[in-house]
């Protein structure tokens, strides 16, 4: 990448509460004992903030914090990472975020008080931070009760400035997965959902299906990603579609691997990648972020990332699905 890429990184910071290494989910009115507690700086935006940071990244955070101990932790957890956190709002009248995730490496469980993380607006991004940027990034869509409305607005704004915008959704904790987000994919260059969101989404069931909707409602350039986890990844858009599968590793903690992911495929898209590129680049980012416990989904940085790759040269070869009719054949 000749330029470093700025960033502008629009969305949730919260605590995570991490219970690792239970035997199971537990079911209502059930115990299930924890082998590990971590508390750590999430949020889907700041993971993502943190990740592009130790790759390299100039990375810009605006969104809100409680004023309160939680909220001083994600400040220091962000500047630590190179995070300028300058667009960050303190906000007395809040508390902040916080999520509880129970895992057994394998799957999760979430149950969030969203508080600041939920309060970010279209005013809290300056003419200034728009005018650094070269790039918008949007996270936790469902999640951003108070930016939501303003968002089409926004992403519009960064547009008519020339900048490229990227969304992930997240989950919609109302189950409603109304019409609202797909009106905002023309607005968006790079759309991060992960399986189980884009068939939501798109009302597809298979996910190579999924992905052929969601390019069609998008701009004709713009690069939609499907994060399937174990199984890789769907990266296309209206012209074209590949699978990479995903690299095999000892997966020691899952949690906030998709965030990671997502950083990474943004790094190869502001690099100008390809397809396949970015998506190798990205599965690599993920493999090496489920490898480590309570690492709140942050890589080590960009040399250890080409290292990896180098040393897997035969691994995660992507896959070209060179039609719509290949896409929906391919074996699930």
């Amino acid at each position: 990448m000749d330029a470093v890429k700025r960033v502008l990184a629009v969305g949730d910071v919260n605590l995570d509460l991490l219970l690792t290494g239970l035997d199971r989910l537990p079911a209502a009115e059930e115990e299930s004992l924890a082998r590990g507690l971590e508390f750590l700086v999430g949020g889907q935006t700041a993971t993502v903030a943190r990740a592009l940071a130790r790759l390299g990244l100039a990375v810009r955070f605006a969104g809100r914090v409680g004023d309160d101990d939680y909220g001083r932790l994600a400040l220091r957890e962000l500047s630590a990472a190179h995070v300028d956190t300058g667009s960050l709002i303190v906000d007395p009248a809040l508390r902040t975020g916080v999520t509880v995730v129970l895992s057994t490496g394998a799957e999760r469980a979430y149950a969030t008080y969203a508080g600041s993380a939920a309060e970010a607006r279209h005013g809290d991004v300056t003419e200034d931070s728009l005018a650094w940027a070269d790039h918008l990034h949007v996270g936790s869509y469902y999640l951003q009760a108070a930016l939501r409305p303003q968002l089409p607005e926004l992403l519009r704004e960064a547009r008519r400035r020339g900048r490229s915008t990227s969304l992930d959704p997240g989950w919609d904790p109302s189950g409603r997965w109304g019409q609202e987000i797909r009106d905002l994919l023309p607005l968006v260059d790079l759309f991060l959902p992960n399986q189980a969101e884009a068939t939501a989404i798109s009302g597809e069931q298979a996910p190579e299906k999924a992905l052929a909707a969601l390019s069609a409602l998008a701009s004709p350039d713009a690069v939609v990603v499907v994060k399937m986890g174990a199984a890789g990844c769907l990266a296309g858009n209206r012209a074209e579609a590949w699978r990479c599968p995903a690299f095999r590793v000892n997966v020691v903690e899952v949690t906030s691997a998709g965030d990671v992911f997502g950083a990474g495929f943004l790094y190869g898209f502001l690099g100008g990648w390809n397809l396949p590129e970015a998506a190798r680049f990205a599965s690599a980012c993920g493999a090496l972020a489920v490898q480590r416990p309570g690492s709140g989904g942050i890589v080590a940085g960009l040399r250890q990332v080409q290292e990896f790759l180098a040393s897997r040269q035969e691994e995660a070869v992507p896959i070209k699905l060179i039609q719509e009719a290949d896409i929906e054949s391919e074996p699930r």
